[in-house]
C-alpha cells in the first residue's frame, strides 16, 4: 500500500478540494433540511387534522409547531440565498448547525421534552453535517445535540438528584452515549475520505507512469 506524502502543493489542492466539497455538501444539507421540515410539518397537519380532529387541546402546539416551521424555513431560505450568490463564510454551516440544534430543542420541548418522539431528530442533525466534510463541524453538531439533549432531561426533572426522575438515568446514559458515537463513527468516515482520496491519487499517478 502506498504511503501518501502530503507536501504544501498536495495540502493545497486538498483544500480546495476539500472548500468545493462543503460548499457543495452545504446546499445537498439544505436540500434534505427543507424536505424534512416538510415531511414532519406534514405529519403534524394530519395527527393536527385527521387524528386529532382538530381538538382544541393541540392548537396551542399547533400553532407553535407551525410558528417554529416557518423560522425553520426562513433559515433554509436564507442559507440558499447565500448558497445562490456564492456567500459561503465559514461560520455559515456552523450558523445553520445551531439554528437547527436550537430549534429542534424547542420543539422536542413543546412536545413533552427529552420523551418526545422528536428528539431522535438529532441523529438526523449529526448525519446531516457529515455532508460537508467538515470534521470539527461534526463534532460542533455531536456535542451541541448532546447538551440540547441533556437541556430536554434537565428541564423535564424539577431536581438532578433525587430519587424519581422523568427520564430514566441508564436511559439518559445510553441516548447521550449514542449521539457521542454516531458523531465518532462518522468523525471516522471523514478521516478514511482522505487516505482514500490520498490512495486513488498514488494509483492513478502510477499507472500514468507505466503507460
Amino acid at each position: 500500500m502506498a504511503i501518501a506524502t502530503h507536501t504544501p502543493a498536495s495540502e493545497r489542492q486538498w483544500y480546495i478540494v476539500g472548500g468545493w466539497q462543503e460548499y457543495e455538501g452545504e446546499g445537498r444539507a439544505n436540500l434534505l433540511r427543507i424536505v424534512a421540515i416538510g415531511a414532519f410539518y406534514t405529519v403534524q397537519l394530519v395527527q393536527f387534522y385527521v387524528i386529532g380532529r382538530a381538538d382544541p387541546a393541540l392548537l396551542k402546539f399547533h400553532q407553535s409547531a407551525t410558528a417554529l416551521a416557518v423560522a425553520w424555513s426562513m433559515v433554509a431560505l436564507l442559507v440558499l440565498l447565500c448558497l445562490r450568490r456564492q456567500i459561503f463564510p465559514a461560520a455559515l454551516k456552523y450558523g445553520s448547525t445551531a439554528c437547527d440544534i436550537v430549534l429542534l430543542t424547542a420543539l422536542a420541548w413543546l412536545a413533552g421534552g427529552a420523551t418526545s418522539s422528536i428528539t431522535r431528530v438529532f441523529f438526523l442533525l449529526i448525519a446531516l453535517s457529515a455532508l460537508r466534510f467538515n470534521l470539527g463541524l461534526v463534532w460542533f453538531s455531536t456535542l451541541g445535540c448532546m447538551l440540547g439533549y441533556e437541556a430536554l432531561v434537565g428541564m423535564s426533572d424539577k431536581t438532578w438528584f433525587d430519587a424519581q426522575h422523568a427520564i430514566p438515568p441508564v436511559e439518559n446514559l445510553i441516548v447521550l452515549l449514542s449521539l457521542g458515537l454516531t458523531g465518532i463513527v462518522l468523525g471516522q468516515v471523514i478521516r478514511r475520505v482522505r487516505s482514500l482520496a490520498d490512495d486513488y491519487a498514488a494509483r492513478l499517478a502510477r499507472v500514468r507512469g507505466a503507460k
